[in-house]
């Protein structure tokens, strides 16, 4: 049986979620979207997301921040951020980069998104068995 696809959505405004979960509705994956990072990071340990898109600009934490987070509590979750345009400069600047895979600018193009997540739920392909069968 396939493992369930988890796609866990995090911004502060309800707006932008709406519009992800009308987007990825038809999408062979399970939206959870949220205002809350508390309750977004639940779902990625509990639920054992597949990827995070989390907006950049939140009143309470980062989605840098979050972000790292979820990389320190679950590093195979793929962890996507939407950012605006002078979000970008501020985050190249910052050496914690690799807490992000994937950057999305807003306004998104609603079929690349679409695109580019069911890239990411694609299976990973798994390193090689050694041929000595160990």
């Amino acid at each position: 049986m396939d493992e369930e696809k988890v796609v866990v959505c995090i911004d502060d405004e309800p707006a932008i979620l709406a519009s992800l979960r009308r987007l990825f509705r038809n999408e062979p994956c399970t939206v959870l979207t949220t205002e809350k990072p508390d309750e977004a990071m639940t779902w990625v340990i509990e639920r054992k997301a597949r990827v995070v898109i989390a907006d950049q600009r939140m009143p309470s934490i980062t989605g840098l921040q979050l972000l790292e987070m979820v990389k320190a509590c679950s590093p195979e979750t793929i962890r996507v951020m939407l950012t605006g345009q002078s979000d970008l400069t501020s985050i190249m600047k910052r050496k914690a980069i690799d807490a992000v895979e994937h950057l999305v600018r807003k306004p998104w193009e609603p079929e690349e998104l679409k695109i580019v997540v069911r890239k990411l739920l694609e299976p990973r392909l798994a390193s090689p068995a050694p041929p000595w069968g160990g």
